[in-house]
């Protein structure tokens, strides 16, 4: 898939101690404190009709394959207990009740870096996500929005969403626009609830010849360079047991 992009700055990638030692004045032997073990929190959020019915149709999972995309990369440090991933609707993070009881529960310490990755409604909703957790002094290693949709008055009065637009707040954010050649019938619903252009922002912003539906082509084309959406979260992860 053709892919055309325009990168920015990145934030800075910060790195956890697995442990360090104090000892006490009146104390001569080493006293072993232990911290938090690095882990990696991923939270793959859908649109409509993803994870379960919208107005009679879906759902489609269509962010779902996208984590599985992830999940196979990652089987070892699952089984290591150093990855986690969760997959939610875009209704399911919103408002501090739904986000306290789905995806802070997922998350063991604030410094856990946590990475979101939102899908059409999922991408305007995951967007809002990222500055309320942030605010409450989690830390959000990166965004990725997939095709973001939502400034369109009647998807707002007719779905869970936050009506003003998102000021996301990540270390890093990759934004993943869908400009298909040939357009299917997801394209229209995108357009119908007005996608969220993004001119400024994001580290890195691409153009990438897929429909709006397909949120496993969204994250696994190219867009820098040989590199993916998710080639590029998998080695922000990564970083951190480096």
């Amino acid at each position: 898939m053709g892919a055309e992009t325009v990168t920015c700055e990145k934030g800075n990638n910060y790195k956890l101690h697995k442990e360090h030692t104090l000892t006490d004045k009146k104390d001569v032997s080493v006293k072993a404190v232990p911290v938090e073990s690095t882990k990696a929190v991923v939270v793959f959020v859908g649109g409509a009709g993803d994870k379960e019915s919208y107005y009679f149709s879906g759902p489609y999972r269509n962010i779902r394959f996208a984590k599985l995309n992830l999940d196979s990369r990652t089987e070892t440090l699952k089984s290591e207990g150093r990855y986690k991933s969760e997959w939610l609707g875009y209704n399911e993070v919103r408002g501090k009740k739904d986000i306290q009881r789905h995806v802070l529960s997922l998350i063991p310490y604030k410094s856990c870096p946590v990475y979101i990755v939102g899908h059409s409604l999922g991408g305007w909703n995951g967007a809002h996500l990222t500055k309320i957790m942030s605010e409450w002094g989690y830390r959000v290693q990166m965004l990725i929005t997939l095709d973001p949709v939502g400034e369109g008055a009647l998807v707002w009065l007719g779905s869970d969403i936050y009506r003003e637009r998102p000021e996301p707040v990540a270390a890093d954010w990759i934004n993943i626009k869908a400009t298909p050649t040939q357009r299917d019938p997801s394209d229209g619903v995108a357009d119908f609830g007005e996608k969220w252009l993004i001119s400024c922002g994001p580290s890195l912003n691409a153009n990438v010849d897929a429909n709006h539906a397909d949120a496993l082509g969204l994250f696994t084309a190219r867009i820098d360079g040989n590199k993916s959406a998710s080639d590029l979260l998998l080695e922000s992860i990564m970083e951190e047991f480096s």
